[in-house]
């Protein structure tokens, strides 16, 4: 019996990549879900404004692990309703290790200092995001599916997102304060310093892994 040649495996999803779309997908629900959140009583956390501020990683999640492939229906939620809460835990304790970590320079970041910090803060943002621009010109430069089409539009909207942040924080002390309620401007300065990196960071490596 002639033997058939053995079918190739699936390459599982670049970390780089799959930390992109965690990223851009967050981020795009993130958005309305803190303007909602905005008109809501100032941090006061009944379950409306702890929803608004928490069902946006979730939806990211699932809207990238239903883009990221094109397996049965099936199959994909499956793979969200056993990776996401894997994420989810995963990405907190990057979260909490990481922000550890920043505790010695934490005296620094004082409005005193706005001046001599703000020009390391946005490198810092700007590299953290980099990644997106990556994945976002492979996917202006390949055959658009209709899953990179949504993932392209994604990545688009995050990176413009994370300019405008980035130039109201150029455009001097107190200019982005300025622009919204101290609670909002802490949850979107906070997603895009710890909060959006550290899930993208456990999602890419749990997709690496091939799990499901």
């Amino acid at each position: 019996m002639e033997n058939l040649p053995a079918e190739p495996l699936a390459e599982e999803p670049r970390f780089f990549d799959t930390y992109s779309l965690v990223y851009a997908f967050i981020l795009v629900f993130l958005v309305p879900g803190v303007a909602a959140l905005s008109t809501l009583p100032f941090r006061v956390y009944t379950l409306p404004y702890v929803a608004l501020a928490t069902v946006p990683f979730v939806c990211g999640l699932v809207a990238m692990l239903f883009t990221d492939s094109t397996d049965s229906l099936r199959k994909r939620a499956i793979r969200s309703a056993v990776l996401v809460p894997l994420i989810v835990v995963t990405g907190v304790t990057v979260l909490f290790t990481g922000s550890l970590s920043a505790l010695v320079v934490t005296p620094l970041l004082s409005d005193l200092d706005f001046a001599a910090t703000t020009p390391f803060a946005v490198t810092g943002f700007a590299l953290l995001a980099l990644p997106l621009v990556f994945a976002l010109a492979k996917r202006l430069f390949a055959c658009l599916t209709w899953q990179s089409a949504v993932q392209a539009l994604a990545l688009f909207v995050a990176l413009a997102i994370v300019g405008v942040v980035l130039y109201l924080m150029m455009s001097g002390e107190g200019v982005l304060k300025a622009t919204a309620r101290k609670d909002v401007v802490i949850y979107i300065t906070g997603a895009l310093t710890w909060y959006l990196p550290s899930f993208g960071i456990a999602a890419g490596a749990w997709r690496r892994v091939g799990l499901v």
